[in-house]
């Protein structure tokens, strides 16, 4: 393979890489999934422990899901607006910076390539040179360099909230059918949980797909707080509800 073969490859790779990342929000996947199960299977398994009936137990699962989902929803909308706009107004900062202070942010080009590598004095002075001759490169190279943001890892906040609204929906539903299908609540709860941790054992595994991490590990680790989310809202419901209910009555 000569060098033409290897630098036309290596520009592929690097292009379809990009395209794969921006098609997968494994975040807002793996949290909204994660967060729709286990809310769900807690609240679910509060309200059985509390002896309520299987319709009261699904009004209370469905009516979860949907705050929850819209919660979330929203949360997620705002926090990427949020960053979206801390980033343009950093960008803003930087452009009056580089306006009104040139010398200053020149300074601080070369500190920045100074840490990088053992540059002698006059390779500093061709990079600076090279940067700040073209104001768009050099506002890019501050915002990236000195202040760590990336414009190219921002989406769209309406496309990242209606991804975590989907995937909570998908999760929280998970833990509510079987209460659907069958009409014994202790029974249903127990399948419940069985088919909870089974899907969050399933995510897990997914998620390393994009994380290298062991899947075994991965899908353990998802199961375990899902254990530790249902069992302490059930104990709740079976001990301190009843006891609290008894007193309001008495």
């Amino acid at each position: 393979m000569d060098k033409d073969e290897i630098v036309s490859l290596a520009k592929k790779n690097l292009v379809e890489g990009e395209n794969w990342h921006k098609k997968v929000n494994v975040r807002e996947i793996v949290f909204g999934f994660n967060d729709g199960s286990i809310s769900t299977l807690a609240l679910l398994a509060g309200v059985t422990g509390g002896a309520l009936a299987r319709g009261q137990i699904l009004v209370a699962g469905f009516s979860g899901v949907i705050a929850g989902a819209i919660s979330m929803a929203i949360g997620a909308y705002i926090s990427s607006k949020s960053e979206i706009e801390h980033h343009q107004s950093e960008i803003k900062r930087e452009e009056q910076e580089i306006k009104e202070i040139p010398e200053v942010e020149r300074e601080e080009i070369r500190q920045i390539y100074m840490k990088k590598a053992d540059f002698a004095e006059q390779e500093l002075d061709m990079i600076v040179n090279r940067i700040t001759s073209d104001k768009k490169i050099w506002l890019d190279s501050m915002m990236k360099e000195e202040l760590g943001l990336f414009e190219e890892r921002f989406e769209n906040s309406v496309k990242v909230g209606l991804i975590m609204f989907v995937a909570f929906v998908a999760g929280g539903l998970v833990p509510i059918l079987p209460f659907i299908l069958v009409a014994v609540p202790q029974t249903s709860l127990l399948t419940s949980s069985i088919l909870t941790f089974v899907s969050l054992f399933t995510i897990g595994v997914w998620k390393t797909t994009f994380t290298n991490k062991h899947w075994l590990l991965s899908g353990a680790e998802m199961v375990f707080f899902g254990i530790l989310a249902a069992v302490i809202p059930y104990l709740i419901g079976d001990i301190l509800l009843p006891t609290i209910l008894s007193q309001i009555a008495g």
